[in-house]
This record gives structure tokens, C-alpha cells and sequence, in this order.
């Protein structure tokens, strides 16, 4: 209850939008972390617009999801490279 009225009128931020952002960046290296980045933010995505204003972080799910993308596609793109000069 103290902790509804401490952030009554506030929008809390969803923890997975932050959690897709750092896997994204990570993601962007190490591709194998794409997966990860690419679930996470859809979620906290799918979450941020159920909420109806109540949480935020929208930016950072968005920029986890583009990283889990882009690190997807180089990792795709990686692979057949490897292959195709193997």
C-alpha cells in the first residue's frame, strides 16, 4: 500500500524494456544474444501498450528490439559467409 501511494500519479518504468535494451546492444556483438533482445522487447512492448499510461520505457524496448535485429541479421549474414567460403 506505501508503495502505491509513493508512485500514485507516476508512470514506472517496465524493468523488461531495460532489460531489451542491454541485451540489444549486447546483441550487436554477440549475436547469439539476438533472440533474447528480439523476445524481450516485444514483450515489454506488448506490456507498455496493455498499461494504458501507466508504465514507460517504449524508447528502450524499441532500441533493444532494432539491436536484437541488426545483431540477428549480421549474425545470418556471418554464418553464411562462413559457409560459403569454407
Amino acid at each position: 500500500m506505501a508503495l502505491a501511494k509513493k508512485y500514485a500519479g507516476r508512470a514506472l518504468r517496465d524493468r523488461s524494456a531495460t532489460r531489451a535494451l542491454v541485451l540489444g546492444l549486447l546483441a550487436l556483438p554477440f549475436g547469439v544474444l539476438s533472440p533474447f533482445a528480439i523476445i524481450a522487447g516485444m514483450r515489454s512492448l506488448r506490456r507498455i501498450r496493455a498499461s494504458g499510461g501507466m508504465s514507460t520505457g517504449a524508447f528502450s524496448a524499441v532500441v533493444g528490439l532494432l539491436g536484437g535485429v541488426i545483431g540477428a541479421f549480421f549474425l545470418v549474414a556471418g554464418v553464411i559467409f562462413w559457409l560459403a567460403t569454407s
